[in-house]
């Protein structure tokens, strides 16, 4: 499977998907749906520091697994992720207002983030 990054575009106001082409990230696609697993969530803190300090948002946080060939249209058990950089240095279960490290799968549906099987601190729920 190939493995990819994805962050929300705030310009376009849909999700960017970068693959590695020749070594570096490249811009694939824009979508506001797209299903991965294994995945990792990860957040530049120097980034994050930069958006703090500057009051202007850059990216620096990523949504980071496989690509998968179908999207399911739901989870049985799901917890909705969310990132705000001015609340904390993690994505978040919105729901418990808990970091969240990684997932088994995730899907990106309509601009929503859902996580299938997190992990907390390396902990499965």
């Amino acid at each position: 499977m190939q493995q990819v990054r994805v962050y929300f575009n705030l310009h376009k106001k849909v999700f960017s998907v970068q693959e590695k082409v020749n070594g570096s990230w490249k811009v694939v696609e824009h979508t506001k749906d797209i299903f991965l697993r294994n995945v990792s969530f990860k957040v530049s803190e120097a980034g994050r520091q930069r958006v703090l300090k500057e009051k202007k948002k850059n990216v620096h946080a990523f949504i980071v697994g496989e690509r998968f060939p179908f999207i399911p249209k739901s989870f049985v058990y799901r917890d909705e992720v969310s990132y705000n950089p001015y609340k904390a240095g993690n994505f978040m279960v919105t729901k418990e207002d808990k970091p969240v490290d990684k997932a088994k799968y995730v899907t990106i549906i309509s601009g929503k983030v859902i996580a299938l099987i997190p992990e907390f601190k390396g902990e499965r729920i």
